[in-house]
Order: structure tokens, then C-alpha cells, then sequence
């Protein structure tokens, strides 16, 4: 990381760090989006790892408002589709809220289903760790999407 790039994430985490410690929770909207900006920062400064953990934790965090907390699995299965939905971008990070709201309720609709089948199912499943599961389930999230703003905007 150069050195103004690393300003930036400095700055960038002070702004969300004092944001986050006046809120002491109250607005989840505001914490959500504090989460958001830095997320975005991080994106554009390629710190992937942070930058996606942020990502999910500002969408986790503006679901909670209308969902209830669904435990650990729930949480892992989000950052994994999150992290393959973000790696499977060009430009590796989600642009708006709405975006992200979009992903979140994919996430959460697969969920649902593979919760279902499991219930469902005639056959026990007895996984000790469920991430490389988590890998291998698939959502079809929309990545030509960007591609075809990205046509829109050379157009213009």
C-alpha cells in the first residue's frame, strides 16, 4: 500500500471509528453506512480482506432492523456468498446501499431454501465445518449486470 493510500484508510477508519463510538449503537442506519463508507475505501484501496468484511457487516447490520438475528451459520453462510459475490466484480466492491440490500436479500432467499431442504431431507446432515459447504452452494447474482452499466456510461 503506498503511503497516500494508507492516509486514506487511516482517515477514512478515524471518521468511521468516531462515527461508530458517538452512535454507541443507537442509529444501526448510521452505523450501517458508517460501515459502508469504509468498506467502499477500503475496496478502492484494494484491501480486499477488510473491505469485504466491512461490506457484509453493513449489510448484516441494516437487515437487523427488519430481520432477526438468525445465529452463526446464518452469519458464515452471508460472508461467504458476500465474499464470492464481491470476487466475482470487476471493480471488487458494491457501488450503492441498494446493491447491497440486492445481494443481502439473495443471500438471505438461498438461505431460506437450503434451510428448507434441509429440514426436508430423509437423509441427516452431520457437517463439523460448514464453510467449504457454504463455498459450494451457488447463487446466481447478477455480475453481467455491471457489465452493461459499464456499456451505458461509454455511450454517453
Amino acid at each position: 500500500m503506498t503511503k497516500r493510500a494508507a492516509f486514506r484508510y487511516k482517515k477514512a477508519l478515524a471518521v468511521c471509528t468516531q462515527k461508530l463510538s458517538d452512535a454507541q449503537g443507537g442509529d444501526p442506519e448510521q452505523s450501517a453506512l458508517c460501515f459502508f463508507r469504509l468498506a467502499v475505501a477500503l475496496s478502492r484501496l484494494g484491501q480486499l480482506p477488510q473491505a469485504i468484511r466491512a461490506f457484509s457487516n453493513a449489510f448484516m447490520i441494516r437487515s437487523l432492523a427488519t430481520q432477526p438475528d438468525q445465529g452463526v451459520l446464518w452469519r458464515q453462510f452471508h460472508d461467504v456468498q458476500m465474499t464470492i459475490y464481491i470476487l466475482g466484480k470487476r471493480n471488487k466492491g458494491i457501488s450503492t446501499l441498494a446493491e447491497g440490500d440486492m445481494i443481502h436479500d439473495l443471500i438471505q432467499h438461498r438461505w431460506e431454501q437450503v434451510q428448507q431442504q434441509l429440514q426436508n431431507s430423509q437423509i441427516p446432515f452431520a457437517a463439523k465445518d460448514m464453510i467449504p459447504w457454504f463455498q459450494s452452494i451457488r447463487i446466481d447474482f447478477p455480475w453481467e449486470m455491471e457489465d452493461m452499466y459499464a456499456l451505458g456510461e461509454s455511450d454517453e
